[in-house]
């Protein structure tokens, strides 16, 4: 069992009751679940998880729709730089600003140093994707650099993320799979 990270796509209105929302969103999903088909790919999920936020858009940072986690997956109350979170609607994440940062980082990095700088900020194509990618309607997409039947690319990842609607919610959780 590993952990990694998920990108979980929300309706509009999920700021409104957000702990349900994802409940509902991931139960398809849930290891322990006994729902049909089975499909299971996780078994323990946290909002969030440091290093891993989201850019807001300048401006933005005060509206209550954003999603701070307070705490970490060990219960640790958790440091919020202004600007950043854990999720939020589309409009008010800042994913072109992300891309645009991680690309001017990639190139000035000194390769003998580059280990010490986070894999997705090192390439922007996979600053904004993780490991997996649950869809508005439902649907669970593994995101690697070599997609095959039920894997997507960071490409596709990317283009799903910013065509959804302006009011979409966008969060990351840590799972436990």
């Amino acid at each position: 069992m590993v952990f990694e990270m998920v990108t979980v796509c929300l309706p509009p209105d999920a700021h409104q009751c957000l702990h349900a929302a994802i409940e509902q969103a991931m139960a398809p999903f849930d290891l322990n679940g006994d729902h049909e088909p089975y499909q299971g790919e996780w078994d323990q999920w946290w909002l969030g998880r440091p290093g891993e936020e989201f850019d807001v858009l300048p401006g933005h940072e005060g509206d209550s729709r954003l999603v701070r986690a307070p705490l970490d997956a060990h219960g640790e109350s958790r440091r919020w730089t202004p600007g950043q979170c854990d999720g939020g609607p589309r409009s008010l994440l800042d994913l072109k600003g992300m891309r645009t940062r991680a690309a001017q980082l990639a190139a000035r990095l000194d390769p003998s140093r580059a280990h010490l700088t986070p894999y997705r900020q090192q390439r922007p194509e996979w600053v904004i994707p993780t490991e997996h990618l649950l869809t508005l309607d439902g649907a669970w997409f593994y995101v690697t650099d070599h997609p095959q039947s039920e894997q997507k690319s960071p490409d596709f990842a990317n283009t799903y993320l910013d065509a959804v609607a302006p009011d979409v919610m966008i969060v990351r959780l840590r799972i436990h799979c």
